[in-house]
């Protein structure tokens, strides 16, 4: 288990970590990253266009990325000023991506965004661009399906306690 998410340094020794997959810990670890690129695209999607402080936190975490003082302005990490809504929906799109690879968070991020699909399938052609057999390699894009894994089944339990609720689309039996 990686260090940074060795979640026992924050709770006393009655809360051990049972294994891996098991915790008594019921709360959820953001690291200061994240919270700096969630602010920077809430106030380019708040202000339809970055704003200052927009490009200081998604600044701030490439900065660090570089190895580079973090409150420093440096032209060898920091995004160019003058970018449009998009460009800059871009950027941070991207480096939620390289910031926070393999740490559970880009099927969620690509579902808010409302691009989950499409990446999927875009990822298939990709792979399968890059090596002719690489489709075999990537089954989500066969199982995937527009309009069904954007939100998740709701548990027949709840559909029976709750009998007013539909199930999600695409979910039904």
């Amino acid at each position: 288990m990686p260090g940074k998410w060795d979640t026992e340094k924050y709770v006393n020794d009655a809360n051990y970590l049972v294994e891996a997959n098991l915790s008594n810990i019921n709360w959820y670890i953001l690291r200061y990253a994240d919270v700096l690129l969630l602010y920077a695209e809430a106030l380019n999607e708040w202000k339809q266009g970055p704003t200052t402080d927009a490009y200081e936190a998604i600044n701030m975490v490439r900065r660090r990325g570089f190895g580079l003082p973090v409150n420093t302005a440096s032209s060898r990490s920091d995004l160019q000023a003058g970018m449009s809504y998009t460009e800059f929906q871009e950027a941070v799109r991207n480096e939620r991506a390289y910031e926070l690879a393999f740490e559970g968070h880009r099927r969620q991020d690509l579902t808010r965004w409302g691009i989950y699909y499409e990446s999927v399938r875009e990822t298939a052609q990709d792979i399968v661009d890059w090596y002719s057999d690489g489709a075999q390699f990537y089954i989500a894009a066969d199982y995937t399906k527009k309009n069904k894994h954007e939100l998740l089944p709701i548990p027949q339990r709840d559909l029976d306690l709750l009998t007013k609720y539909n199930q999600n689309p695409g979910w039904d039996k």
